[in-house]
């Protein structure tokens, strides 16, 4: 059975932040290739969910993977992976969880 690829509308607001932050810093083209890239680390995902650190602290079942400065959140199961958060590096992840922000 093949996985899905599932992505939250936080993580879509998340990917289009992203989107016009380096839009705005460099240009459309670059926006858009880098984020093709973080589309094609996540797609990677579906072929070894598992192999990457869990962050309980964070949220049940919660998995992290790197692109760059950006984190991917995830939570894997036998039919999908679902990509919770895209954030950069340096954010407050206690003050995004103590929020609810990698709740699904």
């Amino acid at each position: 059975m093949s996985r899905t690829l599932q992505i939250t509308d936080s993580a879509e607001q998340d990917l289009a932040e992203i989107w016009s932050y380096i839009a705005e810093g460099a240009s459309e083209a670059t926006a858009t290739r880098f984020l093709n890239k973080l589309y094609g680390t996540c797609e990677r995902l579906l072929a070894y969910p598992l192999g990457h650190p869990e962050r309980r602290q964070l949220g049940r079942d919660l998995r992290v993977v790197f692109h760059g400065a950006y984190a991917i959140y995830y939570q894997a199961s036998e039919t999908a992976v679902v990509i919770v958060r895209v954030l950069h590096g340096m954010r407050d992840l206690g003050a995004i969880a103590d929020q609810g922000g990698f709740d699904i």
